[in-house]
């Protein structure tokens, strides 16, 4: 069977001004996310060195709003992600992200390695991957949008990708509807979604093959 890993890291995380509240703010985001995305997770979000958090996925359906969530949540302390597809060779733990090893964490690990020489907050590696080259360059290029994104985007896309009406976006925020309909195509948020979902086939396709 194979699974897709996550490695989060949080960015520059010793020279935080308030780092016990930021891993105070992401104990609390990985514990939502873990009731919300608990359809998808095979093993759940959890935080294994203070500043990074692991999870197993059977499938990609969250692992991108996911994303969009911890950003906010932590907002303007920045998330890198990597993303690794493989097998496992240790039995998989359902309870803890941790104890477990195999091509898919490999993948992901090498990933995380790679990320931390960049500019960008996310990327894929692994096997088997389906156009690995494609879905590595739009993490990338969609990377380079949301280092640019004020914490009022990063909502207003974060409840965009929860299929959120724009009237319902503009009541929640408090803000007019022509001004979340600015947000929207000022950031090409639609855009990035379609490209999201695109993206999250495509790894599931992936994870389909033997």
């Amino acid at each position: 069977m194979q699974h897709l890993i996550l490695i989060g890291d949080i960015i520059a995380s010793r020279r935080l001004p308030d780092r016990k509240a930021t891993q105070e703010k992401l104990a609390a985001t990985v514990a939502h996310l873990n009731r919300r995305s608990v359809h998808a997770l095979s093993s759940p979000y959890t935080i294994t060195l203070g500043d990074e958090f692991q999870a197993v996925f059977h499938c990609a359906d969250t692992i991108f709003h996911d994303a969009v969530s911890l950003l906010l949540a932590l907002h303007p302390v920045q998330i890198r992600f990597a993303w690794g597809l493989g097998s496992l060779e240790t039995p998989l733990n359902p309870d803890m992200a941790i104890g477990m090893d195999g091509p898919a964490f490999h993948h992901a690990r090498a990933a995380m390695t790679a990320l931390k020489k960049t500019p960008h907050l996310f990327t894929i590696a692994g096997e088997p991957l389906q156009h690995p080259g494609l879905a590595e360059a739009s993490l990338h290029l969609i990377s380079h949008s949301l280092h640019k994104w004020k914490k009022n985007r990063l909502h207003v896309f974060s409840l965009l990708s929860e299929g959120m009406a724009v009237k319902t976006i503009a009541r929640r925020l408090g803000i007019s509807e022509q001004a979340v309909y600015k947000t929207i195509d000022a950031g090409g948020l639609r855009i990035i979604l379609s490209l999201f979902e695109e993206l999250a086939l495509l790894i599931n396709e992936s994870l389909k093959e033997k």
